[in-house]
């Protein structure tokens, strides 16, 4: 099947995998897809589309609840998956799980890409929830134990030379099942806790820098945007001794600082470069200014 139109592959997505809303030029994105049965609880799908964002929101997981298990491999092209404030990168033989029974999001910056998306149940992989929670959006590589041969069969399901019939299905969704599970034990061994908090760390941090601009950031933002609640949010950063806001007034003056140092700003005003850092109130931004580096804006300029 063939799409037009980010607004049609809503559409289409929606109806094959889960309910999703989709973003992105609708005027450019093109999609191809083709889905094949492989048992009562395992589908395959070999899917190739444009640059687009797709985000299965808190809303939509309340209105359409499913125990349906995502299992993404990426054939051509790269893009990032957010779930449970992880975000894994996926390149050319990587593979993801995604629980769709929670909210996360596919962000997608080019064209060309070519995935394969395994679709089953929770009860056919026979993971615990908190193997299966643990496990999701991690990008296995080769190194992983089980990855070849899972990449192995997930490329054979999607082939047409594949001949199926229930009883084949049945002991192939087996295999494939049983494959699965060795990966994200091994993925859940390999990964310790600690490793685990500093990885979701760096995700929030990051998203705190790329808006520190942006005067409406809140911790609530902050938590919503990576399907965290605000009281998961404390916790990864107070294993850094750290807090969110603290993290963000930091990075807000840091910005401040090399804009004051900057040709290129130098004719900028403090109010301008307030803006400019994320502080709506010039007073209240040379007050905290002149805390964190004992000078104001201007004597910092100036020296």
């Amino acid at each position: 099947m063939s799409v037009r139109g980010v607004e049609a592959w809503q559409r289409v997505a929606s109806r094959m995998f889960v309910p999703l809303h989709c973003r992105g030029d609708g005027s450019r994105f093109a999609a191809r897809i083709a889905q094949r049965r492989i048992s009562p609880s395992m589908w395959v799908s070999r899917v190739s589309f444009d640059a687009h964002e797709a985000e299965r929101p808190r809303a939509l997981v309340e209105a359409d609840a499913t125990d349906h298990l995502l299992v993404m491999m990426q054939l051509r092209g790269a893009w990032t998956l957010s779930q449970r404030g992880r975000g894994a990168r996926l390149g050319a033989g990587s593979i993801a799980l995604v629980d769709a029974g929670e909210p996360y999001r596919m962000s997608v910056p080019t064209r060309g890409q070519d995935l394969i998306v395994l679709q089953l149940t929770r009860e056919s992989l026979g993971l615990s929830d908190r193997a299966i929670g643990e496990s999701v959006a991690r990008a296995t590589g080769a190194s992983v134990p089980g990855q070849a041969a899972l990449r192995a069969l997930l490329f054979s399901l999607q082939s047409s030379q594949l001949s199926l019939d229930a009883h084949a299905g049945s002991g192939i969704a087996r295999a494939v099942s049983d494959t699965l599970a060795v990966v994200m034990r091994a993925l859940t061994r390999d990964a310790a806790p600690e490793a685990d908090r500093r990885a979701r760390l760096a995700v929030l941090q990051r998203w705190l820098r790329d808006h520190c601009g942006d005067p409406g950031v809140t911790v609530e933002r902050l938590a919503a945007h990576h399907f965290l609640s605000v009281r998961q949010v404390h916790a990864i950063f107070a294993g850094a001794s750290d807090s969110p806001a603290a993290y963000l007034r930091r990075v807000r003056l840091n910005r401040a600082a090399e804009l004051l140092e900057s040709r290129a700003a130098s004719g900028l005003t403090v109010r301008a470069i307030a803006g400019e850092a994320g502080y709506s109130d010039s007073a209240a931004f040379i007050r905290a200014f002149t805390r964190a580096y004992g000078c104001s804006p201007t004597q910092w300029r100036a020296g």
